[in-house]
């Protein structure tokens, strides 16, 4: 199967994630915002604006992902992520959980749902920047098989913590498959 063959099964079947803890991860739309601008500002001390998602919405690069909840009543965004594809290198922008769904992976099923994508669009490296004190998500990272590979010292401009800059060898099969644990 070609990666364009793989690239359009990913797209129209529920992804293997879906469900597995009560979310669905599917495509950011506009209506998203608003629940994705309240996760953000939880989430983060310097918060994207409405406006940089909306960039993102619009850009070719831009893969963005959401979990929402699955069962009866109204379907709630429970985190995001946004990356950039580019050559074959996808780059890791931002993830985030609201802090009610925060433990029940569903940060687990976006990283997922990402790299499967970037896998099948025939990426060939994953990059991220994580704050150096965010042992949450160092651990998550690791699990999917990230090493760091680098420092920048003082990074993140609010706080003037060192960001870890992680890589991922994404290796040639059709699905990359969640982490045990």
């Amino acid at each position: 199967m070609s990666s364009r063959e793989s690239n359009h099964t990913l797209r129209n079947e529920r992804h293997p994630f879906s469900g597995e803890s009560g979310f669905d991860i599917g495509e950011m739309v506009p209506a998203d915002l608003d629940q994705i601008m309240t996760i953000e500002q939880r989430s983060f001390v310097t918060p994207w604006s409405r406006n940089c998602f909306m960039e993102e919405l619009h850009s070719r690069l831009s893969k963005l992902f959401v979990a929402r909840t699955t069962g009866s009543g109204e379907r709630q965004v429970a985190g995001y992520l946004c990356a950039w594809f580019v050559a074959d290198e996808a780059h890791i922008l931002n993830l985030a959980c609201h802090p009610g769904f925060r433990r029940r992976k569903a940060a687990t099923g976006l990283l997922a749902h990402c790299l499967d994508r970037a896998g099948a669009d025939g990426m060939q490296w994953a990059y991220l920047e994580v704050r150096r004190s965010n042992n949450q998500a160092l651990s998550l990272y690791s699990k999917f098989g990230f090493k760091p590979v680098g420092l920048r010292k003082g990074y993140y401009t609010d706080t003037r913590e060192d960001a870890v800059v992680m890589a991922l060898e994404m290796k040639p099969s059709p699905s990359l498959s969640c982490p045990a644990g």
